[in-house]
């Protein structure tokens, strides 16, 4: 009759443990938050290197021709895709 007690005991403690460590691990999924990021789109003008930036737009590719520079009028170009971490405001 003993013996029987001390697996039951044993059984409880291993269950306190388990339900323990799912609780700690839902706290900590809860505390750390998901990075963010924006996926931004850098335009560079080959002849007098005036640069602007945009957010992505589907079909971007680097090197694809975009709109006239507004200070040559040479057509810019996509010359990076990139992502930008987003900082939340407090």
């Amino acid at each position: 009759m003993q013996g029987l007690d001390i697996y039951g005991l044993f059984l409880i403690m291993l269950i306190l443990f388990l339900i323990s460590s799912l609780l700690r691990t839902i706290l900590e999924r809860k505390r750390t938050r998901k990075e963010e990021y924006e996926t931004k789109t850098l335009l560079k003008c080959p002849q007098c290197n005036y640069t602007e930036e945009r957010k992505f737009q589907i079909g971007d590719y680097v090197l694809k021709p975009e709109k006239q520079c507004p200070k040559c009028g040479t057509t810019m170009r996509i010359h990076r895709i990139y992502a930008v971490k987003i900082v939340p405001q407090k």
